[in-house]
């Protein structure tokens, strides 16, 4: 064996014996542990992606390039998530999910929530239904399977018409994509998820729309977003972009969010500071800012000076 190749198989012998975890500097993946499992994975509506793995296992290290792009490429719209169950404290979660060879991929889909509930009921924990991926370990099906198990809440409206009648009936707030193409993107779907329960999601192709009458209903209970409407649809119907706009139609208020560059940080963003409300998930919520902390190590590493600085 040449001097190099010893070298190179000396190190990852110490980082297999140090145990280290393979995504602790990852920016786009959480390891799990015990005590975060329940909290990321089964107190949220977002579907999670999970590789249970052992450091010296040569199957994980292959997987490893494709889990970190998977990460990054998920990023925003499925959790992607690791358990290093070659460490003692993670023991008995691989066991709990009957993990027995490395790696094991498996997806957590949440269960879908009932709007008719209070908040408080709907932050309880409930369990997601775990599947094992069984297909090929590359990139652009593990992430196409991930995506098919997203929960969609965004409902589509066909018609000019319908989408008066939807914004009259509505009680929450509404987010309408007008959109350039036929198919929810999944980050729409997300976009949905972080606000479930606050704004109520709906899509509309700009082929599917027509002229608003002019005596339309929305005219005498809501004059300004009936305006609105007039004004763009005619233009979105020739349009090629799609177009988000936010309406609170107790108010008879709307926003109009450019999507050129259609990013979750951007419509939290301009729903937050135009109608004073926060998320529950996604960013500018609570939640996102303990994820994050567990991503880059701040949770452990407070937990860690809180127990330095007891007497």
């Amino acid at each position: 064996m040449r001097s190099w190749q010893w070298l190179v198989w000396s190190w990852f012998g110490l980082q297999v014996v140090l145990g280290q975890n393979f995504y602790d500097l990852d920016p786009y993946i959480i390891e799990l542990t015990p005590k975060s499992f329940d909290k990321v994975v089964h107190q949220t509506n977002y579907t999670t992606l999970i590789e249970f793995y052992a450091p010296w296992c040569g199957y994980c290290q292959q997987l490893m390039g494709i889990m970190k792009k998977a990460g990054k490429v998920l990023d925003g719209v499925v959790q992607v998530a690791s358990v290093n169950c070659d460490e003692p404290k993670n023991k008995k979660l691989c066991g709990r999910y009957k993990v027995q060879g490395f790696p094991t991929v498996m997806v957590f889909r949440p269960p879908k929530v009932d709007l008719s509930k209070p908040v408080s009921e709907r932050l309880q924990l409930r369990n997601h239904a775990s599947e094992v991926y069984q297909g090929v370990r590359k990139l652009s099906p593990m992430v196409d399977f991930a995506l098919s198990r997203i929960k969609n809440y965004v409902k589509r409206v066909n018609g000019t018409g319908k989408l008066c009648s939807v914004l009259q009936e509505q009680r929450r707030k509404s987010l309408v994509l007008f959109s350039k193409r036929d198919k929810v993107s999944p980050i729409y779907r997300a976009v949905a998820l972080d606000w479930l329960g606050i704004f109520d999601c709906f899509t509309i192709p700009n082929a599917k729309l027509s002229a608003l009458a002019q005596d339309n209903q929305l005219a005498t209970t809501n004059p300004q977003i009936s305006q609105f409407l007039q004004e763009t649809i005619p233009r979105q119907m020739q349009s090629k972009e799609s177009l988000l706009v936010a309406f609170d139609t107790a108010n008879d208020q709307y926003r109009a969010i450019e999507c050129d560059s259609f990013t979750k940080l951007q419509i939290s963003k301009a729903l937050s500071e135009n109608f004073n409300v926060t998320p529950m998930e996604g960013p500018l919520s609570k939640r996102e800012k303990y994820l994050q902390n567990l991503r880059t190590g701040k949770e452990k590493s407070q937990k860690t000076n809180k127990i330095h600085d007891e007497p």
